[in-house]
């Protein structure tokens, strides 16, 4: 069955009706019509079966059947942390931290990261809402992440988590395995630099506040790259990679 989202102000009682985009997606692209059933789901941890009741431009509604159970999620919870990048580097960095089962998705700006006016940051945090959104129903996630408004490198130093990793490439020592050595977390913060990396004094302010500093091995990574090798190594380690 066809996966659809819809926040819980769009359920009401055993109805849901989907967004103008998620309505045409149904109708225009996929052109599944009335009595289609499909799956929805809310974002929260809650999905249901269900039949197209109705087609309106202005969102389908969709009648609920059963609920089906949650499905997708790790036992860790992963906080990325992400330095703003330039252009649209940060859309597939959002896109494969859903895949990974990333819980909350932290932008910040940092010495070397872009800069960004308080407009520009809420549009991209828009965009990057609707990339997750599209990344919960087609890798069959049950949770929607939290994704935030970039904000400062010392405010997400503060983000509360049972281990706490800033990935630098200059850290020479590794570090990282002596790490994944320990029993299962129940959450993990990592941090991922933007394009220039870290600049010495964040890594120093990082270690003041927990973080253990690691690399990701003698080769320079893009972002993107960075954040989809630091996500599969904390879930095959203590998450839910086999």
């Amino acid at each position: 069955m066809r996966r659809f989202y819809a926040p819980p102000p769009r359920f009401q009682g055993e109805v849901v009706q989907l967004s103008p985009e998620e309505t045409q997606h149904l109708a225009r692209v996929l052109r599944l019509g009335l009595g289609a059933r499909v799956e929805v789901c809310d974002g929260l941890g809650r999905n249901w079966e269900a039949v197209v009741a109705s087609l309106h431009p202005d969102g389908a509604l969709l009648q609920t059947v059963r609920p089906l159970p949650a499905w997708g999620e790790s036992p860790l919870r992963l906080i990325l942390g992400i330095a703003q990048a330039k252009g649209e580097a940060l859309d597939e960095v959002i896109r494969q931290a859903v895949e990974l089962g990333a819980g909350q998705i932290l932008p910040f700006v940092s010495e070397r990261s872009e800069r960004l006016t308080a407009e520009r940051s809420r549009r991209r945090l828009g965009r990057w809402q609707r990339l997750a959104q599209e990344s919960l129903k087609s890798c069959q996630r049950s949770f929607l992440p939290e994704i935030a408004l970039p904000q400062d490198f010392t405010a997400v130093l503060q983000t509360p988590a049972e281990v706490k990793l800033i990935f630098w490439e200059e850290e020479r020592a590794g570090g990282l395995h002596s790490c994944l050595n320990r029993p299962r977390p129940a959450s993990a913060c990592l941090l991922i630099g933007p394009e220039g990396g870290f600049a010495a004094g964040e890594v120093e302010l990082a270690r003041q506040a927990g973080f253990q500093v690691a690399s990701l091995g003698p080769r320079r990574l893009k972002v993107a790259t960075a954040v989809l090798a630091a996500l599969t190594l904390l879930q095959y380690a203590w998450g839910d990679l086999p």
